[in-house]
């Protein structure tokens, strides 16, 4: 119809309404003169079914009219989805003011005035015609800056400036009313991988499937639906990234809140398939709730953010909520790792050395190198505190760097003042193990201190070689190759395959100390270790079993023909000096 009309040169339809015959003519006749297209209704039940049949582009209503009068069709267009903006023009008695102002009450847009000056009549229609063409212009650009401002342009969900608003409103209600609110932050595991190996585009394309995924479950999942019951209500947004976050109003209790969330993981953990790819993600969750833990869009977001990077610290694929003890964990993570930023520089590192004892000779015959880190700040600093942050941040390469080089040197110094045969172990960080300048890192710290490579030994815990197995059994070659010593750290721990052990060219297994606690009495772990030391007999290995403490494991590890041990019960790690000082007397044999 439109089409017809612009042809027809018509721009716009016009609905006229009045019970006055020739009022009603003449308009017609002076409006269709225009290339308007014209209707008419001689009262105000045929004006309004002649608007909802064609919904013109504007409207002119006479006011006092049969049936229904001009205000009552004019409030019951503005009813109308359309009809809030279509130009309504009343037509009106010159001096009735009283009308005028009830015409602009009923959401008139204007009055014309009777005796009418039909000359001006149509200028008048065009002029609001074009106002209102403006005026839905500016709309639409509204919208569509709206569109931009409010949601995300991949997956079209509400982005973070939406989120922010929505939870500030949930709040205002939630604290008037007295009720909850809830929101879960999102993070996908490890997908960087999937951009890494598949392309941005890719990924992007994913991460609009999770996207649909979250929002049809929030809408059709049965423990959702009963957890909601109708009084609750739930929105997905997109933060960025692989980052989403779900607002829940209204929630009754913690119990739902936990069945959701749970819910949520194994609906997201399913496979995506895509071009022929089926890609597993999983995701970590970070619970946080109004009023408990926070009463400002900016708190519960830090404080649901802080609950997220738990969820990721306890293994992933899970769901924390907030506590206390979660923000102070989290602030003292953001110390430590401010301060471990300009710990090397200050030269605040240490390098401490533990003795590992012979059984067949009772003497000393190597040494592991360990870290120890004291910071002007915050004090003496454990390992199990600052290395995870290291390695998250990335500081763990020029560190494990440091480390190699000092624990060379100090190697290079017992050799030179006549301590044969005295290896130094060194632990690599899986993070380092995967870098490609590992090789010539470790090169230039024998050259560097003209160490024979002998002389020094790497040690890899079980689970950082069992990823990319062909790839690392290369890289350990290498390092062998180079006759350096390969020590496999915390075994047992891991998920080695027997079948695998046999192709990794190493020298020694290390029996985590998990195992030697209680090898004394549990038979359990003493059946374990026993078991791997007669593996490793077989595959023709050494074996150090750590964290030895007291006379009654060394018995039990004596008796297994273990090798070497290493653990308190003969020193903790000390200072180069002291071991220097170990090393000068025979141990006292009563320990043995």
């Amino acid at each position: 119809m439109i089409e017809n009309l612009v042809e027809n040169g018509i721009t716009a339809t016009v609905l006229i309404c009045d019970d006055d015959p020739t009022y009603l003519l003449l308009m017609e006749e002076t409006l269709s003169s225009d290339n308007l297209n014209v209707l008419t209704a001689k009262n105000g039940v045929e004006a309004l079914q002649a608007y909802l049949k064609h919904e013109p582009s504007i409207v002119l209503l006479d006011v006092q009219m049969p049936m229904l009068n001009g205000f009552e069709v004019c409030a019951e267009i503005r009813k109308h989805p359309k009809g809030k903006d279509t130009p309504i023009l009343m037509v009106t008695g010159a001096d009735d003011i009283l009308s005028i102002e009830s015409a602009y009450k009923h959401g008139a847009t204007d009055f014309l005035p009777k005796p009418i000056r039909w000359p001006i009549v149509a200028h008048r229609v065009r002029y609001m015609l074009k106002g209102s063409e403006t005026f839905n212009s500016l709309k639409e650009s509204e919208m569509k800056m709206r569109q931009l401002a409010y949601f995300d342009s991949l997956t079209g969900l509400p982005n973070r400036q939406k989120f922010d608003e929505s939870l500030e409103e949930s709040i205002w209600f939630a604290a008037k009313e007295q009720k909850s609110v809830c929101i879960m932050y999102i993070d996908l595991d490890n997908f960087k991988r999937i951009n890494d190996t598949l392309g941005h585009e890719f990924g992007d394309r994913v991460l609009k499937k999770i996207g649909e995924k979250i929002s049809k479950f929030l809408k059709t999942d049965t423990v959702v639906i009963e957890a909601l019951n109708n009084t609750a209500q739930a929105e997905v947004s997109r933060l960025g990234g692989d980052e989403f976050m779900i607002l829940l109003n209204n929630m009754p209790n913690k119990n739902d809140v936990k069945a959701i969330a749970k819910s949520l993981v194994s609906c997201i953990s399913e496979l995506v398939s895509l071009d022929g790819y089926e890609v597993a993600l999983t995701p970590s969750i970070g619970i946080a709730m109004f009023p408990k833990d926070g009463k400002s869009v900016t708190e519960l977001k830090k404080h649901a953010d802080v609950a997220m990077y738990h969820a990721k610290s306890m293994g992933r694929s899970g769901y924390r909520f907030y506590s206390e003890s979660l923000n102070e964990n989290a602030m003292k993570f953001l110390k430590i790792e401010g301060c471990l930023r300009n710990a090397l520089a200050n030269n605040e590192f240490t390098l401490h050395f533990q003795p590992q004892v012979c059984l067949k000779t009772n003497e000393i015959i190597s040494v592991e190198a360990l870290l120890r880190w004291t910071s002007p700040e915050i004090g003496v600093v454990k390992p199990s505190d600052f290395i995870p942050i290291a390695e998250d941040s990335g500081l763990i390469n020029d560190i494990g760097e440091w480390v190699m080089r000092g624990a060379c040197q100090q190697a290079k110094k017992w050799a030179d003042a006549g301590i044969e045969n005295f290896r130094v172990s060194v632990n690599l960080s899986s993070i380092q193990f995967k870098r490609a300048s590992l090789l010539t890192m470790i090169k230039n710290a024998l050259h560097d201190n003209d160490l024979p490579a002998e002389l020094l030994e790497v040690e890899i815990t079980e689970s950082a070689i069992m990823n990319d197995i062909d790839q690392n059994i290369v890289r350990l070659n290498q390092i062998r190759d180079m006759g350096v010593a390969i020590s496999i750290d915390d075994f047992g721990t891991g998920y080695s395959s027997l079948s695998y052990l046999k192709k990794f060219p190493i020298h020694t297994l290390k029996i985590d100390r998990a195992f030697i606690i209680n090898i004394d009495t549990d038979a359990d772990d003493a059946a374990i270790v026993e078991a791997i030391i007669a593996l490793a007999s077989t595959l023709k290995l050494n074996v150090v079993a750590e964290g030895v403490e007291t006379k009654e494991q060394l018995k039990v590890l004596t008796k297994f023909n273990c090798d070497v041990i290493q653990g308190f019960y003969f020193s903790k790690a000390v200072s180069a000096e002291d071991i220097t000082a170990l090393m000068q007397h025979p141990l006292d044999k009563s320990l043995f």
